[in-house]
């Protein structure tokens, strides 16, 4: 007896065992127990959900010796030969290979005809998308008014496609991806009929990979099967599909987390040696870093072995919920540029080193700058945190003859040479002499202090050199500050330019200035031939 695959061995044989379905189930049950019963039906929905055993299950409800009835037995002879696709009423067409008007031509002239031994004639048309405009122009009078033994069954993937003429005639129904617990399921029942084991993580990721396609699931638990001889693992399954190891996919996590941009690019090089597709590498990386952020948000939704959650519970303090989003954009555009570059491989190292960077979330800034505005307005003091921020850590003592306000005047002067756009904040800055050596340095907002803190190096240094010891400063925020501030005294002096020259008029050239006539008069009194005379009011 030649084999059977377990997509086919285990196909539904009524509505009951169909899976993730129950609507569309539920609903031709009740309308064969009602006897309302159409003549058109389009079941539509992705590829491996049900939608062709669902129209031979509906075949042999309506077809049955004991039908039509909601539970066909199975048994019949009916019944057995829609099974085995052998029954003269019940007519399966491809429409991909009978899409042209003449194989609507004849379909035409079939429907005439009474059935042979049941009570419907029934025509299952799959990839109905793939019928001509003209092939479905001429099904239509049929579609509508067939006659009352023949009942029409079209499937698709792709509804869009079928003209809306033809939608207008049938009944819809819109079939949905099962759920990967219903799938779940479905496998270990299937895997326990079989004498097979399949451990959580190979279970996993046959759910996953099958985007939600019962055939496609069980295709690849065939082929897992024949790989593994009895046990399917985790290993097994990765090793069909190409996935890598989840040991890389983990070290890179930390790596981008660690910022790690040597070991990065040595794995990088080691999976392409090691003769893994690139691509895989980069959609492995985006499903692994998509787990871990669901884990983060919501553990109860993440899809993952329990074997995975001490790992998980590691991983998901690397990152936060924002620069997830950022390297899932990351990756997501990196995927769609390798299909069409020709070095995927340099195209995936630079997005990797770009996820690798610091980041900063500016919603989260905004967050805080708001929160600090809120205390300012409460009177509150903002302290810088580092001791570098907040004070220098000298301890030696400076002259009394010295003029810190003095010093601050030059210091800013200095920085404003330097930096005209980006230091004018500290012409605004009060300073106020609290000590010998140490100074209060009062910003009138946010905006300020954080100017002052950006150059706080500068400052530091510059009063060393000047003072000849550090000095202990902090800064402050307050809205109401002094009106009176050093604005006027802080001036960046110019250095007189080494190539001026200075003139100095000589008493026996002012008798002359005061009878010299400008150069445009003498020029116009020229073009005249005459001559410009200035006159005096001196009698």
């Amino acid at each position: 007896m030649p084999y059977l695959g377990l997509a086919r061995k285990f196909r539904p044989q009524n509505f009951d065992e169909v899976i993730g379905q129950d609507h569309i189930s539920q609903t031709l049950k009740n309308a064969i127990l009602e006897k309302r019963i159409a003549h058109a039906y389009l079941f539509s929905g992705p590829r491996g959900c049900g939608k062709t055993t669902m129209a031979r299950i509906l075949a042999k409800a309506l077809n049955c010796k004991n039908g039509p009835t909601t539970e066909p037995c199975g048994v019949c002879e009916n019944c057995l030969e829609i099974s085995k696709s052998a029954s003269v009423d019940v007519m399966e067409i491809d429409g991909a290979s009978n899409n042209g008007i003449d194989e609507i031509r004849a379909l035409r002239e079939n429907v005439k005809f009474a059935t042979a031994n049941s009570d419907y004639k029934i025509y299952i048309i799959d990839e109905a998308h793939q019928i001509t405009i003209q092939a479905f122009n001429a099904l239509l009078k049929t579609l509508e008014e067939p006659p009352s033994h023949v009942v029409f069954i079209m499937a698709t993937t792709q509804q869009h496609k079928i003209p809306v003429t033809i939608l207008s005639r049938c009944q819809r129904y819109r079939f949905k991806l099962i759920s990967s617990s219903e799938m779940s399921l479905a496998v270990k029942n299937i895997a326990q009929k079989e004498n097979f084991k399949i451990d959580s993580e190979a279970l996993n990721i046959v759910t996953t990979a099958s985007g939600g396609s019962m055939r496609d699931a069980l295709s690849l638990l065939d082929q897992a099967v024949s790989y593994s001889s009895g046990k399917v693992t985790g290993e097994h399954i990765r090793g069909l599909l190409g996935l890598l190891p989840k040991d890389i996919m983990v070290s890179v996590t930390e790596n981008i987390a660690k910022s790690d941009i040597h070991t990065i690019l040595k794995t990088v090089k080691e999976i392409n040696e090691q003769g893994y597709n690139i691509l895989q590498f980069a959609r492995d990386l985006r499903d692994h870093l998509r787990q871990v952020m669901i884990y983060l948000i919501n553990p109860e939704v993440a899809e993952i072995s329990s074997e995975d959650k001490k790992l998980f519970e590691i991983q998901k303090n690397l990152f936060t919920v924002s620069r997830h989003i950022r390297m899932n954009n990351l990756l997501s555009k990196a995927l769609e540029e390798m299909r069409w570059h020709d070095q995927p491989r340099t195209l995936l190292e630079m997005y990797l080193l770009k996820m690798s960077e610091p980041y900063y979330n500016v919603g989260e800034l905004i967050n805080r700058i708001s929160e600090l505005e809120k205390n300012v307005g409460k009177g509150s003091v903002f302290e810088s945190e580092t001791p570098q921020e907040k004070e220098s850590i000298a301890d030696t003592g400076i002259s009394e003859t010295v003029d810190l306000i003095g010093v601050w005047t030059e210091i800013v002067s200095e920085i404003l040479k330097k930096h005209p756009l980006t230091a004018h904040p500290l012409k605004k800055t009060v300073i106020k002499v609290i000590g010998d050596n140490s100074v209060q340095l009062i910003a009138g907002g946010q905006f300020d202090y954080e100017s002052i803190i950006n150059f706080q190096e500068q400052i530091i240094k510059l009063f060393q050199r000047k003072t000849g010891t550090n000095i202990k400063f902090k800064v402050v925020v307050e809205k109401n500050i002094p009106q009176k501030r050093q604005e006027e005294d802080i001036v960046v002096k110019e250095e007189k330019s080494k190539s001026s020259v200075e003139y100095e008029v000589k008493e026996d050239l002012k008798e002359i200035a005061k009878t010299a006539v400008p150069k445009h008069i003498e020029d116009i009194a020229k073009k005249f031939k005459s001559a410009a005379k200035k006159i005096t009011g001196e009698k």
